[in-house]
């Protein structure tokens, strides 16, 4: 099997600092285009924080503005530190922060109060594809893009249906005896 924190890892370790920075912001910045997230951030506006992969090593610092993010040089108001892994699972959803806070192994350092907030909204980020759909891509292709999307909803919601009498017997069929 495929083990995405290893791949990212050497990635990680491989290209330089400044790559993966500028990377990560273009890509959550790109994520947070339609998103309701990225006005709630303004509340952030200004705050700095750095994500710490202590077992790669690798730190990244950004700071929070119009609405995204941005890379930075200075000091971090707030640090998150965890393994490589643990961010993965956090990403994608399978681990939620307050467990694994508790579990020792996402650590908050700093401003407390800005680290609980930006966790905060980025925890309750429920991610609206047809929102990023409609403000990444023209008028004409977003509502392409909308009909494919619903159309395709519709057939797995009907391949998903059982309809009455469509039910294959569980046992093999009887052989027909020739008489």
């Amino acid at each position: 099997m495929f083990d995405v924190s290893r791949s990212f890892a050497l990635w990680l370790r491989l290209a330089p600092a400044k790559l993966h920075e500028r990377l990560f912001a273009l890509s959550l910045n790109h994520l947070l285009r339609g998103q309701a997230l990225s006005l709630r951030l303004g509340e952030l506006d200004g705050k700095r924080f750095r994500v710490c992969a202590d077992d790669v090593p690798i730190a990244l610092t950004f700071e929070v503005a119009a609405g995204g993010v941005r890379c930075s040089a200075l000091p971090a108001d707030v640090i998150f530190r965890a393994r490589l892994c643990d961010f993965i699972a956090l990403a994608q959803r399978r681990e939620d922060p307050d467990t694994l806070f508790f579990q020792r192994r996402l650590s908050v350092e700093g401003e407390t109060e800005t680290g609980l907030h930006l966790k905060n909204l980025l925890d309750g980020w429920e991610y609206d594809v047809p929102a990023h759909v409609r403000s990444v891509l023209p008028a004409p292709l977003s509502h392409v893009a909308s009909g494919i999307s619903s159309a395709a909803r519709a057939l797995h919601a009907l391949s998903r249906a059982r309809r009455p009498g469509s039910h294959r017997s569980s046992r093999p069929a009887e052989n027909s005896r020739a008489g």
